[in-house]
Order: structure tokens, then sequence, then C-alpha cells
């Protein structure tokens, strides 16, 4: 009897033991199956917070915006478009200088990334440095020459330091690509009323 009891005892334990196994086993494979979706979750996490800041920006809020490009950037340090339009959000604030040293770190990751190419031409062309902006767009181009936005730009910089001609060559490509450019369109009737091409300005 003794010896039976010891048995009934021992399925006890052996059941009980058994037991906690299984709901450990199984709160494991909870959480081993939760894990993807935790990930998942943390790395989409920045991206929101990335369109928070677009969203502000879009608004004009450029203070608000650089403040979600930050806290994007504190989960993903090296989103490129996040540091580019953190460095675009400060440029509208005037802050070239600190705007540029953010498409230098975008520019690190990916030298040919044409947007910060181009934006980084644009800051320089704001703080004076037109030959430097220039080299930018130049680069950028290399990359896209049909890149109409970067064809104006250089023509604005092509202007700035007096190479007229120059610049209505740039603006003529961009329209032979969008004859619709409004920029270009209205660059090339400027720089031509200056110039005295009253006939041939666009009306």
């Amino acid at each position: 009897m003794k010896r039976n009891g010891s048995c009934a005892v021992n399925s006890s334990i052996y059941l009980v033991y058994m037991s906690f196994l299984i709901i450990f086993v199984s709160l494991t494979m909870v959480n081993l199956l939760q894990f993807p979706s935790v990930l998942a979750q943390n790395a989409t996490n920045f991206y929101d917070l990335y369109k928070k800041g677009l969203y502000l920006d879009d608004a004009g809020n450029y203070t608000g915006a650089i403040s979600y490009y930050d806290k994007a950037l504190a989960i993903n340090p090296n989103y490129i478009n996040a540091l580019d339009n953190k460095g675009v959000a400060l440029d509208k604030l005037g802050n070239h200088t600190g705007a540029i040293s953010y498409y230098d770190k975008a520019l690190a990751i990916n030298p040919n990334y044409i947007n910060a190419l181009d934006n980084k031409g644009v800051a320089l062309d704001k703080l004076g440095n037109h030959t430097g902006a220039i080299s930018y767009y130049d680069k950028a181009l290399d990359i896209d020459s049909y890149n109409t936005n970067v064809l104006d730009n250089k023509g604005v910089a092509l202007d700035k330091l007096g190479n007229h001609t120059g610049a209505i060559s740039y603006f003529d490509q961009s329209l032979d690509i969008n004859p619709s450019d409004i920029n270009a369109l209205n660059y090339k009737n400027i720089i031509l009323k200056i110039l005295g091409n009253h006939s041939t300005s666009i009306n």
C-alpha cells in the first residue's frame, strides 16, 4: 500500500511538473510568435513619425516637422529621407549651414542621392556660393540629366554668376523635357526681359 501511495505521489508530482512545462513552452512559443510583429512595429514606427514630419512640413510648421524628423532619426539614424527633409526644413527656416550638414549626412550614406545633391546646391546658392552650387547640380545631372528641377536650379545659379546665355540654355533643356515647366518659363522670360530681348520673351 505504501508502495502504491508513493507511486501516486510521484505521479501527481509528474503531472504538476508536466503542467508547468506545458505552460512554460506555450508562453515561450507565444513570445516567439509575437517577436516578429514587435520588430515590424518598431521598424515602421520611425516611418510614421517621419510622415507626421512631412505633414507638418507641408503645413509650413518647419520647427514641428524637425521635431518629428528627429524622433524618426532617433530610431533609425540612417533614414536618408528624414535626413534630407530635415535639411530642407532647416533651409526653409534660414539655417542654410545646418541644412547642408544634414545633406552631407544623407550623401555619406548614398553619394548618388539626387535630392540631397540638388538641395545642397540650393543651400550653397543661398549662401552666395554659386560656383559650389553648380558643382553639386552637375553631380546630380551626371546621374539624371533629365531632372528638370536640377536643370532649373543650375540655370538660376548661372544667371547669378552673370552667365545669362548659359542660364537660358539650361532653362531651354528643361523646357525641351517639359514644355509646361513654369519655373523655367518664368526664369527664362525674366532674363530675356533684363537682356532687352522683349520680342523673344514669353508672355
